[in-house]
């Protein structure tokens, strides 16, 4: 190793400060533009600090340079897993395994392709081929340990987390990851505890935040009971999926004529905020649950800034469809129910708007919400029929339910 620049860069990437060893790597690939070794650890740096476009072109540069490096396609492999291109990595990791059938990891990272496939029986041989390899392997033990917690395998998976912990117990992303398999466990106690710890170890890793703040949210029944059922949904494959959401459909469906029929209309609007818990649970259930850690005496000093706003505005719409509610209740007029439902309608994209990560998704997202609003006051106001305004509401919900990830992050 000739260049002083590159060595020292090493010495930060070791020790866990890649912003710092960016510099160094640059600097060394200023010297000598054909560094691999500096291209390699420059990639890996970006890849640690989220410049994940940035990453992976360095890496497909590298993999025109060094075409058998089976190491190149292992980084290329979970880059590619990380933007969701399931196709990619595994197309990738296959070729590094390939090349080098003897590295443990390699065969960890195949196990998290297959469990991001819910493919969870192969992700777990292939996870135990790598502890094979290697059986102090935390990484194929994170794998192993997921897959037997997406299998309901308790008894095994208690046991490889007590190997994973007594391995490495000072591994923040490990006690990260046995936290998530305590909390699919609904052993909210236990998963808090390894949070907790993963968090004093490593104050700034996300996968621990976002689990410490799902924890505490799980301590609310109703977010408990959609959690049990979004682990439960991850768990299907997506043919599966659609035939439970098709099945919750036709039963929400036979479920309104019957209430219609009877004349109880005032079960519509519960009945229709059950169904959205259901159906679009994931898109609503982050701005609900963030509404009632707002009320929560602790729990509103977890949420940031653009949390608290979701759960702000989802409560003030939550009111105003209550209030609209009422209001026809007392004047028998319908104008009103269907005003409360806009309300209902108008949650999706101006929550997603105030959460959105981008200016464009929030602006599009807002303004969408404003207009089904507005179209369905301005209808009320200047005489439109209540047929109108349903239609109106009606087909811009649906549409934002199948076009919103189009224009959305």
């Amino acid at each position: 190793m000739d260049s002083p620049n590159l060595e020292r860069g090493i010495q930060l990437f070791e020790i866990g400060r890649y912003k710092d060893a960016i510099s160094y790597f640059q600097s060394a690939l200023s010297e000598n533009v054909n560094n691999t070794t500096a291209k390699y650890f420059l990639a890996q740096c970006l890849f640690q600090t989220g410049a994940l476009d940035k990453a992976l072109n360095l890496a497909l540069d590298l993999r025109r340079d060094i075409p058998d490096a089976a190491h190149v396609y292992f980084l290329l492999s979970q880059l590619y897993l990380h933007q969701k291109k399931i196709k990619e990595a595994e197309e990738n990791i296959d070729k590094s395994i390939a090349l080098d059938p003897y590295q443990d990891t390699s065969f960890g990272q195949k196990a998290y392709i297959e469990l991001s496939k819910k493919k969870f029986e192969d992700a777990l041989k292939s996870a135990n081929e790598g502890l094979r390899l290697n059986p102090k392997s935390n990484f194929c033990l994170n794998a192993r340990t997921t897959a037997l917690t997406k299998l309901n395998r308790k008894d095994e998976a208690k046991s490889s987390i007590e190997h994973l912990l007594e391995d490495d117990p000072e591994d923040a992303h490990s006690h990260a990851n046995v936290g998530w398999s305590y909390l699919e466990h609904n052993n909210t106690k236990d998963a808090l505890n390894h949070f907790k710890e993963a968090l004093s170890l490593n104050p700034n890793l996300e996968y621990a935040r976002s689990g410490m703040l799902t924890a505490i949210k799980s301590k609310n029944k109703v977010y408990n009971l959609y959690l049990r059922y979004s682990f439960w949904m991850n768990k299907q494959s997506g043919k599966n999926q659609w035939i439970f959401i098709i099945g919750i459909y036709i039963a929400y469906k036979l479920s309104v004529k019957l209430i219609s029929a009877s004349g109880y209309t005032f079960l519509l609007i519960p009945l229709i905020i059950i169904y959205l818990l259901f159906a679009l649970g994931s898109w609503i259930m982050e701005p609900l649950s963030n509404m009632l850690l707002i009320l929560d005496k602790y729990g509103k000093y977890l949420l940031d800034q653009k949390e608290k706003l979701s759960g702000q505005v989802f409560f003030a719409l939550l009111i105003g469809a209550l209030v609209m509610f009422l209001c026809n209740i007392a004047t028998k007029n319908d104008y009103f129910t269907m005003l409360s439902l806009t309300c209902l309608a108008a949650i999706l994209p101006l929550t997603r708007g105030v959460l959105a990560n981008t200016k464009k998704s929030k602006i599009i997202n807002l303004a969408y919400g404003g207009v089904m609003i507005f179209a369905a006051i301005g209808l009320t106001l200047f005489g439109g029929t209540i047929a109108q305004i349903g239609i109106t509401v009606g087909v811009m919900f649906i549409a934002y339910t199948w076009l919103s990830n189009f224009f959305t992050s």
